[in-house]
């Protein structure tokens, strides 16, 4: 990792990744869903509030333009504690990850080859906070992309902490406690969905549920479906996105069956789905991630 200072910008640090790699997929997968006053997509940069010790932080991340690397800016009154930070920027842009295992498999396939063949630079964009992103998800389960990012910037600026940046970026999305108690009357959630979100949030406050250890994905389903409101397709996103697990087929998953019969020219089922994906098997996440984005997406480095 190369770190570098920069006058009247900050501190900037070059984070390798392992090629190939395409920064735009994942700025493309993210920039309708970051949440409004924690975090956003401009161009081609994403930026982030920290707020750690006391102390904010705004890190914004591009691509390096050398082929090797992501340039991160970071901008705060310390340098202290990076560490955390950028290996949850490691995390959630997949840096680390190895595509060429999930390409070799699934470029053989006779209904997703060519797709992966012509991509293999696909990445399954994780997580930067494990309760911030499963709150997403929940709210995001049977309503557009677009209404989830606004009820999640709702409940940031309404319920989170916070914090002086100098910038729209100022809020540091509320925490498990915070919301296990909250009133989410007025967020635009049904009744329904402000008891799940509260029921989860208490579920994780109390230890609950566990993102600290790795769990078989049979057992984390399991887990989360035990709670109320919580169904299959949230329990899969959530172990692709905040479990890293490779091998999760969303099924019911509208986007992910649009393309699939697209490009089966047939109208399958979520049934009919899972019955295909056994073949892609142990990369189902990556089969998924390459189906939900449009193959349109030009590679950049």
């Amino acid at each position: 990792m190369n770190i570098r200072a920069t006058p009247g910008t900050g501190r900037e640090i070059l984070v390798e990744y392992v090629q190939p790699y395409c920064f735009q997929q994942l700025l493309d997968h993210l920039r309708p869903r970051t949440t409004p006053g924690v975090e956003h997509v401009e161009g081609n940069t994403y930026s982030r509030v920290t707020f750690r010790a006391g102390i904010p932080r705004v890190l914004q991340v591009e691509d390096a333009d050398d082929g090797h690397h992501l340039k991160v800016t970071v901008t705060s009154p310390s340098d202290d504690d990076l560490i955390e930070d950028l290996e949850r920027l490691r995390y959630l842009f997949a840096v680390d990850e190895d595509p060429s295992f999930a390409v070799t498999h699934l470029s053989q396939d006779p209904l997703i080859g060519r797709l992966v063949a012509e991509r293999p630079w696909v990445r399954v964009p994780r997580c930067w906070d494990p309760f911030e992103t499963s709150i997403r998800i929940i709210i995001g389960q049977q309503i557009s992309v677009a209404a989830a990012t606004t009820i999640s910037g709702r409940i940031a600026v309404r319920l989170g902490q916070e914090v002086p940046t100098g910038s729209g970026l100022n809020r540091i999305f509320p925490s498990p406690e915070v919301l296990a108690e909250a009133d989410l009357r007025e967020m635009g959630l049904t009744e329904q969905r402000q008891l799940t979100i509260r029921n989860f949030s208490r579920a994780v406050a109390d230890d609950i549920i566990d993102f600290k250890s790795s769990q078989d994905l049979g057992d984390m389903e399991e887990q989360w479906r035990a709670l109320p409101g919580i169904g299959p397709w949230t329990a899969m996103v959530a172990a692709m996105r905040v479990f890293g697990h490779d091998d999760v087929m969303p099924s019911s998953d509208l986007g992910v069956l649009r393309s699939l019969n697209r490009l089966a020219k047939q109208e399958l089922d979520p049934k009919q789905l899972e019955t295909k994906a056994r073949v892609w098997t142990p990369f189902r996440s990556w089969a998924a991630q390459h189906l939900w984005q449009p193959p349109e997406v030009p590679r950049s480095s």
